[in-house]
């Protein structure tokens, strides 16, 4: 299997999915109707259908040609969450991994309760750093989400903001289309009527 950072999922085909974040969690109920709980994943898991998204001859030619060139389950690639894709610096936050290099992270916060979401594909062009408020120069890993700042600053005076992909791979490797009509341009309309998708750990 490998990962392809390009091409990215067609975005008109994504701006029509539905879905999101998915955790994994195992229930015990005893006799006596209480509950045991064990979060089985440290970070959710994105799942998503993006058949609503195919809704022309075109779409679907173009949907064809992705699946069949990831070859249904096998590869992964980059997805764009048009729900969620971005960080401000009030989001955007690190964890270091050496003195220099730092992990991206975005923080999602309720209350006193928050979590930190692992950003794996940071978008080309988009990320600016923040040392104590202060935009700074780095070096920006798109591959791995990896930031590298040589002046060595602690991580909790680290911000970031930018947009980011969701690394995912169909989660079927069956294509399973049907023809129900014609278009209004005389081509057949296609119709997948279920493609999930679901993120790759990276």
């Amino acid at each position: 299997m490998a990962f392809y950072e390009s091409p990215r999922f067609p975005e008109r085909i994504a701006n029509g999915a539905q879905g999101g974040a998915e955790f994994a969690t195992s229930v015990v109920v005893t006799a006596g109707g209480l509950e045991a709980r064990d979060g089985m994943w440290q970070y959710p898991r994105q799942r998503w259908d993006v058949s609503q998204g195919v809704n022309s001859v075109a779409a679907f030619a173009e949907l064809r040609a992705f699946f069949l060139t990831m070859r249904g389950r096998l590869h992964g690639w980059r997805f764009k969450d048009l729900t969620d894709y971005a960080a401000t610096h009030t989001e955007g936050v690190v964890t270091g991994l050496t003195s220099t290099t730092f992990q991206l992270f975005k923080r999602y916060a309720s209350g006193a309760q928050s979590i930190d979401r692992k950003i794996t594909k940071p978008v080309t062009g988009t990320v600016e750093i923040k040392v104590l408020g202060v935009v700074t120069a780095a070096t920006v890993n798109t591959v791995t989400g990896v930031v590298t700042i040589g002046s060595a600053p602690a991580a909790a005076n680290v911000t970031w903001s930018g947009e980011f992909d969701v690394p995912m791979r169909f989660d079927t490797d069956h294509l399973r289309a049907s023809v129900p009509a014609r278009s209004p341009s005389g081509g057949l309309l296609h119709v997948w009527e279920s493609i999930p998708i679901v993120e790759v750990p990276v």
